[in-house]
């Protein structure tokens, strides 16, 4: 079985009552025990289905496209790899999926906005 999570970093919502009862039941169990990961519960509540006692949400959910709105890991593992790919312009990359964040975030920087093709190179695909 796959399950699937989103990133709660970034994201759109909707003023409707299902994503106002989404945001009210994540605030509600973060003030009741904040050393949970907001992630963690975003998703629960995003995702857990109805069952006796407890009532899901019926929050419509889309996912953006990943190759505009991209994270690191689809940066390095495949989008500087790709010619296509690398003439994209992201609206926004977040750099959660490495440790060495800062470097990345720079190089992204020197890619997209100072034109510097080969910012990429010296960095590996994973967390080396």
């Amino acid at each position: 079985m796959r399950i699937w999570v989103y990133n709660s970093r970034f994201f759109y919502l909707r003023p409707t009552l299902p994503a106002i009862e989404l945001l009210d039941r994540v605030a509600d169990r973060l003030s009741r025990d904040p050393s949970e990961w907001d992630q963690a519960i975003f998703n629960e509540e995003l995702f857990f289905p109805s069952h006796p006692g407890y009532i899901g949400l019926h929050a419509s959910k889309r996912t953006m496209d990943h190759y505009v709105f991209m994270n690191s890991k689809v940066l390095f593992k495949e989008v500087r790899k790709d010619d296509d790919l690398k003439r994209l312009k992201p609206v926004m990359v977040h750099v959660n999926y490495h440790p060495d964040k800062l470097p990345r975030m720079e190089a992204v920087v020197e890619f997209y906005f100072n034109g510097k093709q080969d910012a990429f190179d010296m960095f590996p695909d994973g967390s080396d």
